[in-house]
């Protein structure tokens, strides 16, 4: 059955953002099987944007961080037989939605719930209060990574009512790409048995809910011998490696920087443990988390909605309490001091990753798309 399917994302690679590498990576899959997809996302900001053969870039109207309002779509959304929205993707969401008579079967994604501190929240909060309600009613399916995170994100009110019309379609992980290998010490210059702690997110405002402020701090009060790895980039690098140095830790500290695939492997297989300290439900999934356990490391993590589906308490990792350095502190001295524990957490971790499967997660994504496109 030939199909056409068109996805919309706030950002696309190599933007910064789970929900543009989730969209990518879904687009290239579906092509793979014979789906005629594509990405619509729109024009970064400086030269960011890279040549692809289904991502198109569409320069927007407005844009404000990840928000942005895209127009002339009308071509490639009538034309297409099921357009699968990113949300949130604050300013095209609502133009596509509140237009949805014009337009075939939408399904939508609902990666996290947007929460920011001060007037932003706020505007967040009343968005979620007001308008997203009416928006959601509009999609022909939603698509949930858990149900554990559905049940208390701000869609919680959809998922009681719209039950039927849920669906729990967990993210992928490449296994072949991401697993256990020989690490690389000299290339980051660390010491011989240290034990070395990794974290992957990015640096920016936007991803401020990472925690990064509360690693450094419980970092502080490991012992010397151990190593920090932070992999990432963004507008608050600065801060953090100035935080960093105040706290006396700047020297074991080391910021990497943004790495390409190959690079990134290789720093999750040196490192001897992950670390994931989210401290809000912006936090829905964590795939850096799985990319993790793929590759064999036990994993620390707050103890959020979704998370929790990622990292099993006391068997592939620690569950901790969002926001608390010194919860972050003793987990993080624990995996320090007992080798085989975190070893063993580590060889869970790799088994449970091989239970998130692309193949899975595609099979399950065109079995929602032929569902909606008969009905």
């Amino acid at each position: 059955m030939s199909m056409k399917v068109v996805h919309l994302s706030c950002v696309a690679p190599p933007e910064i953002g789970g929900i543009g590498r989730v969209a990518a990576k879904e687009v290239s899959l579906l092509r793979a099987r014979g789906i005629q997809a594509d990405l619509i996302a729109p024009e970064p900001s400086g030269s960011q944007s890279t040549v692809s053969n289904f991502i198109k870039r569409v320069k927007p109207k407005y844009r404000f961080g990840n928000a942005s309002i895209l127009w002339n779509l009308k071509e490639d959304l009538t034309k297409a037989d099921i357009i699968h929205l990113h949300y949130p993707f604050f300013g095209t969401a609502e133009q596509i939605l509140l237009q949805s008579k014009n337009f075939p079967s939408i399904i939508v994604t609902y990666h996290m719930d947007a929460l920011a501190p001060g007037l932003k929240g706020l505007a967040f909060a009343l968005h979620r209060a007001l308008l997203q309600p009416i928006l959601l009613k509009r999609a022909r399916a939603i698509i949930f990574s858990s149900f554990d995170y559905a049940k208390r994100s701000g869609a919680r009110s959809y998922f009681k009512t719209h039950a039927s019309l849920a669906n729990e379609i967990p993210f992928g992980i490449d296994t072949g790409m991401y697993a256990p290998g020989i690490g690389n010490l000299e290339r980051y210059m660390l010491p011989e048995g240290a034990t070395t702690y990794l974290f992957v997110g990015g640096l920016d405002r936007a991803h401020a809910f990472k925690g990064i402020d509360c690693l450094l701090e419980a970092f502080a009060h490991l012992p010397e011998e151990t190593q920090l790895l932070i992999v990432g980039d963004g507008d608050l690098r600065d801060s953090y490696e100035l935080r960093a140095n105040e706290l006396g830790v700047r020297t074991r500290t080391h910021f990497l920087g943004k790495l390409d695939q190959r690079t990134l492997i290789e720093a999750y297989r040196t490192s001897d443990i992950f670390v994931f300290p989210s401290t809000s439900r912006a936090e829905a999934f964590g795939l850096a988390a799985l990319e993790a356990e793929a590759c064999g490391k036990p994993v620390i993590a707050s103890d959020l909605p979704g998370v929790r589906t990622v990292v099993l308490q006391g068997q592939t990792g620690l569950l901790i309490q969002p926001k608390s350095a010194e919860a972050l502190q003793q987990a993080m001295l624990r995996l320090h001091e007992d080798k085989s524990f975190r070893n063993a957490l580590g060889k869970n971790a790799r088994i449970h990753a091989e239970k998130f499967s692309w193949d899975t997660h595609i099979d399950s994504l065109i079995e929602l798309y032929e569902n909606c496109r008969a009905h």
